[in-house]
């Protein structure tokens, strides 16, 4: 059998096997599609790859908005169009499914899980990476921040790609001390909550200008691009997207640039909920959490935390966050952890109803908007509810 006709043959059962998941209100169908193709064709990546110019976009918090905002202005800016995957599929199979996806146009942007960017990293041959940030997240899967800085670290040792990184989180900064081409986008530093040592001696970091210093001399490479302040999580990896499309030859145009850094697309979606609409963000972790709470203006709002394997079955994070906003607000706590978050914000004065789902919690509110904010699964049953699927269960793979 030639490897043209072996791919081929994989990439039509893949497909099948993706519809018909789609069909039986399965899901979308990507990661079957992907674990199909890949069993039938273990080479598939490196052949679907072959002559195409791929970005890579991984880190913590934004990277599926990150991927689609970059899709976007790359074709935009370049004319042509762009291979993506929409929906946040990010380990291989996922990334083998986007791969065959038609029509493959030479450039590719993909979202890529923090732990597998390494091994995609050597198999795909990307032109660009895009590292947006590094917190803690899913502890039972991913560990301590160090452990993906330190992996990524190992990795990055040829000046073989360009890496563009936010140089205000000293774990990225590690993460590329080692690389060739590196282009460092700084927004004039911002104390990150977990990186009181330094990522490369142990040594304490001095935060005492706001930005971090260390006699090791990490995060003394100067930066190449010096953006605004004020922005934040979405909007700063909006410019880091930015960045990269020019790296592949886009132009982006002032009222773009405007759009993006000023009213930046998020994990946002509006859920009709028992008779009501309930705005619901997506958080995963304890950045994600501060950056959805800083959001919040209604005064209801519904917490929704589980732990399924995505999610992480730690919910000691819960206690990395501050809930102050949320004084002065009637709450109501929903999903398989519900206790815990319960308990937590009870400490900081905010006394909430506990119900088991947003079916029930919607109408404990009175007349007026209802926002809620939501850990992955939650955030992806009621998605996956709106579509008429199952809800999730399983991981992201």
């Amino acid at each position: 059998m030639t490897k043209s006709l072996r791919l081929a043959l994989a990439v039509t059962a893949g497909n099948l096997a993706g519809n018909l998941s789609r069909l039986a209100g399965r899901g979308r169908g990507e990661t079957i599609r992907g674990r199909v193709i890949l069993a039938m064709d273990p080479k598939a990546l490196q052949k679907l790859s072959h002559g195409r110019d791929l970005i890579l976009v991984s880190g913590t918090n934004g990277k599926t908005t990150t991927t689609a905002n970059l899709a976007k202005v790359l074709a935009q800016g370049t004319g042509e169009g762009v291979s993506t995957s929409e929906f946040g599929a990010n380990m291989v199979a996922g990334i083998a499914a986007a791969l065959a996806a038609k029509p493959q146009h030479r450039l590719v942007v993909l979202e890529c899980d923090e732990l597998y960017l390494p091994a995609m990293y050597k198999t795909l041959s990307p032109k660009v990476i895009v590292l947006l940030n590094l917190s803690r997240d899913q502890l039972h899967r991913m560990g301590e921040v160090r452990k993906v800085s330190q992996l990524w670290h190992d990795t990055f040792t040829r000046d073989d790609v360009t890496i563009v990184i936010d140089r205000d989180d000293p774990f990225l900064e590690y993460s590329v001390a080692n690389a060739g081409h590196v282009v460092r986008v700084t927004f004039g530093g911002r104390r990150h909550p977990d990186a009181a040592t330094c990522p490369q001696c142990s040594e304490l970091l001095d935060w005492s200008t706001g930005d971090y210093n260390c006699a090791c001399g990490l995060g003394s490479a100067p930066a190449n691009i010096h953006s605004d302040h004020s922005l934040r999580g979405p909007a700063r990896n909006a410019v880091l997207a930015m960045e990269a499309a020019q790296l592949l030859g886009a132009t982006i145009t002032d009222d773009v640039q405007r759009e993006l850094t000023t009213n930046p697309p998020d994990r946002v979606l509006d859920n009709s909920v028992a008779g009501r609409t309930v705005h619901t963000r997506l958080a995963k972790n304890p950045e994600s959490w501060r950056e959805a709470l800083a959001q919040v203006t209604s005064p209801n709002v519904i917490l929704a935390v589980n732990a399924r394997g995505i999610d992480g079955k730690d919910t000691s994070w819960l206690w990395d966050v501050d809930y102050r906003s949320l004084q002065g607000k009637q709450v109501v706590c929903v999903g398989e952890r519900r206790l815990d978050v319960a308990y937590r914000i009870s400490v900081q004065g905010i006394v909430p109803k506990v119900v088991e789902t947003f079916d029930e919690a919607a109408p404990l509110f009175n007349d007026g908007p209802i926002e809620a904010i939501a850990s992955y699964t939650a955030f992806q049953d009621l998605a996956a509810r709106q579509l008429g699927l199952n809800v999730y269960t399983g991981g992201r793979q």
